[in-house]
């Protein structure tokens, strides 16, 4: 499965690498500027659905375009409560023990899709159909993140400048993650939360 889908990321981001490396560019310097600042915790979830939303674009073959990284701030309240929550209880699990404040990220680690392809989806309901959809999951996922993790010190090599493509990459290939476990797991959702 991971090498299914690092190659069709790779596939799909090989004619819009320019466009790619730009949109995640200016996403992370305003995420960058914006965490900083007390805005953070309110806008941060939003910025994250406009991510995962770019992200389908590219994985579904749609035109990606750089506004969508702001399309998670039209519905306000879904995105924040989401992220909210999910913060807490991420948070939560690494004080107690660092090992469930992992498995907890990675079992939450959908809800951005989730509410990307339905905005009307609220919060909690984003964070049970994650947790639902990636039962069975959360050890591939996690291979996935170590993937990231040495491809990121590998671009530490560069000076920096391989994250540049890593970003888009990364986005993408989360996107093709999402796309394949919903299609494993349809019985997770109710047929009103799937958008093909």
């Amino acid at each position: 499965m991971i090498s299914r889908i690092t190659s069709a990321a790779r596939e799909q981001l090989s004619n819009i690498w320019i466009i790619a490396v730009l949109t995640l560019l200016v996403a992370n310097i305003i995420i960058g500027v914006v965490s900083i600042s007390t805005v953070g915790i309110i806008v941060l979830g939003h910025f994250s659905v406009g991510l995962a939303m770019w992200s389908l674009d590219v994985a579904k073959g749609n035109e990606p375009r750089l506004e969508r990284i702001f399309d998670g701030f039209k519905n306000f309240v879904n995105p924040l409560v989401a992220y909210i929550l999910m913060s807490v209880l991420v948070g939560a699990g690494i004080v107690f023990l660092i090992i469930p404040g992992i498995i907890i990220a990675l079992g939450l680690s959908q809800t951005f899709f989730i509410i990307a392809e339905n905005p009307e989806t609220d919060g909690i309901k984003a964070l049970q159909q994650s947790w639902n959809m990636m039962k069975g999951y959360k050890t591939t996922y996690f291979i996935l993140c170590l993937r990231y993790l040495l491809l990121g010190i590998l671009c530490v090599l560069t000076l920096g400048f391989g994250f540049l493509l890593l970003a888009p990459y990364i986005q993408v290939t989360n996107a093709n993650f999402y796309l394949e476990i919903r299609g494993n797991k349809r019985d997770t959702f109710d047929d009103e939360y799937i958008v093909d």
